[in-house]
């Protein structure tokens, strides 16, 4: 009667040591989620980023940008979190830094005359990657070029900002596409699409 008191005793122990010892599931959970997730980080300097088109019309290429890059990356990651960084402050492991943003413009003119042709707008972005171990690398992302026959910001122009967002958008879809892609990042971006599913 004493040893079986005692095995039972023993079990009861045993089964709440186990108990104790075993990560609850929503613990486990949260500690996947976190290893799925990104940190998605922005330079301070892009909230105020514009681009001077006349002498009083500027356009917000920075916040352009900023949408662009909250949106396409919520699309292919599982995000942890969008903040600014400053320009010379660490990059912590696992995060997506956007740091500059550029649109390119071009007029076109027939040849030796000064009648208008056609213009051109580009742009490209320049993100920051930290992989798990803290290595770090540059992506380009570019745009194809757009062409109109409007001069830009002229009276009757109503397109130019349009396709300059469209150009943005492009180009960190491109970059965002390459970070996908690279190891480290394919990992999570794997497992959030199967999520999805």
């Amino acid at each position: 009667m004493k040893f079986r008191f005692l095995s039972i005793f023993s079990f009861i122990i045993l089964i709440l040591f186990s108990n104790c010892q075993t990560p609850h599931p929503s613990e486990l959970s949260a500690k996947e989620s976190s290893e799925k997730t990104l940190q998605l980080q922005y330079a301070e300097e892009l909230e105020t980023k514009v681009l001077k088109v006349g002498p009083t019309q500027e356009i917000t290429i920075g916040q352009l940008a900023l949408k662009s890059f909250s949106n396409t990356s919520s699309r292919l990651f599982s995000i942890h979190s969008v903040s600014p960084v400053k320009t010379n402050a660490p990059v912590l492991p696992g995060a997506i830094v956007l740091r500059k943003v550029q649109v390119d413009r071009s007029l076109e003119f027939e040849e030796g005359t000064t009648r208008f042709h056609h213009a051109t707008f580009a742009s490209i972005v320049e993100f920051l990657v930290v992989n798990s171990a803290g290595e770090e690398q540059r992506i380009l992302g570019h745009s194809e070029q757009i062409t109109s026959q409007t001069i830009p910001f002229s009276a009757e122009d109503t397109e130019s900002k349009e396709k300059i967002a469209i150009t943005i958008q492009s180009a960190v879809e491109e970059g965002l596409t390459q970070i996908a892609s690279l190891k480290g990042f394919s990992r999570i971006l794997k497992s959030q699409n199967m999520f999805q599913r």
